[in-house]
């Protein structure tokens, strides 16, 4: 079991020079942070290996930046939050350069969660399947914010530092993230109607 002893030594090890204690890091944290990044992008996102990889790359050269005044897993968490960021601006500028009204139909429809009677022939898998699509359909700020509360268990002061937002502006969007996952997903869980 690693402590958080360990890996302040790692760091200081690290920031010294040490590629064997920076490696340490990278294992560590590489499963969460992959997960994140898809997360954020969508497991089919091209290039994906590249933007964990990238992740990796940005933290070791502003590894001598860490000062810990949050925890280390959370200044790693914010520079993927910013790299998927990057990664999302520059893939929308070019899908905004190629993209035509029938093809913005089509995702609005294969991201539209349809009814499906009373909900209860659907599998967990299928059921998981319409959660991801309307976590995808959020808007980047609000989808942001429910993905690091609530798949990746950070707490609302957490999640302010890593979007370096005010802790009301984190649980506002929070709420409206939840209240329009609520509106997508009740025709196929109709548990969630109050």
């Amino acid at each position: 079991m690693v402590t958080v002893d360990d890996e302040q030594i790692w760091i200081d090890q690290a920031k010294a020079g040490d590629s064997s204690a920076y490696r340490m890091l990278v294992e560590r944290h590489q499963d969460a942070i992959a997960r994140l990044v898809s997360r954020l992008l969508g497991a089919d996102h091209p290039g994906i290996d590249d933007v964990i990889q990238d992740v990796f790359v940005r933290a070791y050269f502003a590894l001598d930046r860490f000062r810990g005044q949050a925890a280390f897993r959370t200044w790693l968490t914010r520079i993927a939050v910013n790299r998927c960021r990057d990664e999302q601006r520059r893939t929308q500028r070019r899908w905004t350069l190629t993209r035509t009204l029938a093809q913005q139909a089509a995702l609005e429809q294969e991201t539209a969660v349809e009814p499906q009677g009373d909900g209860l022939e659907e599998t967990p898998d299928a059921i998981g399947q319409h959660v991801q699509n309307a976590v995808a359909s959020l808007p980047e700020k609000l989808r942001v914010v429910v993905t690091l509360k609530d798949l990746e268990g950070y707490s609302y002061e957490e999640v302010s530092r890593i979007l370096e937002c005010k802790l009301g502006t984190v649980k506002s969007r929070h709420a409206r993230a939840r209240e329009q996952l609520r509106r997508r997903l009740e025709p196929i869980v109709p548990s969630l109607h109050p």
